[in-house]
């Protein structure tokens, strides 16, 4: 017995096939398992998923193939000892009751139970909200904050009901957060996918706890990042790395950018960029799946100098350029002091290895430079460039005005000159 993939070579997520040499006569018995992986993220010598570290997701796929695995023995034996032929029919018959049927019928009483179903079902399921199936990355947030909801599961030693949760519930999950350093922000963004979890047991017709899921709040907190002005991307253009063709080539892809908007695994993937069309357009990855909306975004004159002058950047990952550019900026000069968080591995009581966690102070800034600098940069200058807020937006995809807001970094002061610049304009034109 062993698993395969029905479509190996594929950039898409794969079924997942049981299949089992029964005798010459019989042939070989294939079943399906319902579960689907990316091709990248399978082992063909142990025919299992890769384990790669934080991700739930894939140790999820491999607990549930064993399930298959342990049905196929027992069911086996059974047949041995009651001396049943076993047939490919007689096999399939056994799957359809153990695993089909009773799946499709099934109906959970613990929310992690019925989230446990959800994910391994999840990349074959229509979002009700964009009506097509869930993407990738939505998956992997929901693995991501399951897999911390499992542990507080654990450290209390008992299931809660899908329709458990109240404010007693909230307080004991949010001090177990906190207990584990979680920053503030990403204890909303957890609390968050909780209760999209919740809610979609909820669209599947299973009871909960409205009013005691009021006492859910999402706290969030206007996030302290670093940008680049318009005057630093400008040394950082102007900086002459030719000595250095592998901070040279990040530079580039720095500069395209700070002057694209466009999220890291977009920019990084860009096709050789047309001089001569003026205009770069891209269908982002992340609404691919989903809205399939492309962008326009017209060619920065720092992005037509940089091709012009060493042509188009070769392409790197994004944990290469995350690397590279923190260098570029401390070679460029940015070594100032700033608020911000740095990723750190600290000690949480009660745990034997240490964990990663966002640590807020006082960093120099190359330090906290990573790819998202570029959008919030882009997104940034564009405002303070009186741009219409709207058709940025059409650019970043903020779907509201509130959300975007809160992403650009304009200080106080900030504000402060453009009222003052305002107020210039203003009166000049009355003739005061």
């Amino acid at each position: 017995m062993s698993f395969f993939l029905r479509t190996p070579n594929s950039d898409k997520p794969s079924p997942i096939l049981l299949k089992y040499y029964i005798s010459k006569q019989e042939g070989r018995f294939t079943y399906s398992t319902g579960l689907n992986i990316l091709p990248s993220e399978w082992s063909v010598e142990t025919r299992s998923p890769i384990s790669k570290r934080g991700r739930s997701d894939l140790s999820l796929i491999k607990r549930n193939l064993q399930k298959y695995s342990d049905l196929l023995e027992r069911t086996i034996e059974k047949f041995d000892l009651n001396n049943i032929l076993l047939t490919k029919e007689n096999l399939k018959n056994v799957f359809d009751e153990e695993l089909g049927k009773k799946r499709k019928e099934e109906r959970f009483v613990y929310f992690s139970d019925f989230v446990e179903d959800f994910l391994v079902k999840a990349p074959e399921t229509i979002n009700r909200k964009t009506k097509k199936v869930y993407e990738s990355s939505a998956i992997r947030n929901y693995n991501k904050g399951f897999n911390i909801y499992t542990k507080f599961e654990a450290k209390n030693g008992r299931k809660i009901r899908i329709d458990g949760f109240n404010a007693s519930v909230y307080d004991s999950f949010l001090s177990f957060l906190q207990d584990r350093k979680y920053s503030y922000n990403s204890i909303g963004e957890i609390i968050k996918t909780l209760k999209t979890l919740i809610s979609k047991a909820y669209e599947r017709g299973y009871k909960i706890d409205e009013a005691g899921l009021k006492s859910f709040v999402v706290q969030s907190e206007k996030v302290k990042a670093v940008v680049f002005n318009e005057e630093e991307i400008q040394k950082i253009l102007e900086y002459d790395f030719s000595e250095n063709d592998r901070l040279q080539n990040a530079r580039d892809l720095l500069i395209i950018g700070l002057w694209t908007g466009l999220r890291v695994n977009d920019f990084l993937s860009l096709p050789e960029i047309d001089l001569e069309s003026e205009f770069i357009e891209v269908t982002p990855k992340k609404t691919e799946n989903s809205t399939g909306v492309s962008v326009v975004i017209p060619l920065h004159h720092h992005i037509v100098e940089v091709i012009k002058t060493r042509g188009m950047p070769r392409k790197i990952s994004d944990v290469k350029f995350n690397k590279y550019i923190k260098e570029v900026a401390e070679i460029v000069g940015f070594d100032q002091m700033v608020q911000g968080g740095v990723t750190k591995l600290i000690k949480i009581q009660g745990e034997t290895n240490l964990v990663k966690r966002k640590v807020t102070g006082l960093y120099p800034k190359y330090e906290l430079i990573a790819s998202h600098v570029c959008r919030r940069s882009f997104a940034t200058n564009l405002y303070k460039m009186n741009f219409p807020i709207l058709s940025i937006m059409a650019i970043t995809g903020h779907k509201t005005q509130s959300s975007f807001l809160k992403y650009i970094q304009i200080t106080p002061s900030e504000h402060a000159e453009n009222l003052k610049r305002f107020w210039k304009e203003y009166y000049s034109k009355k003739g005061k």
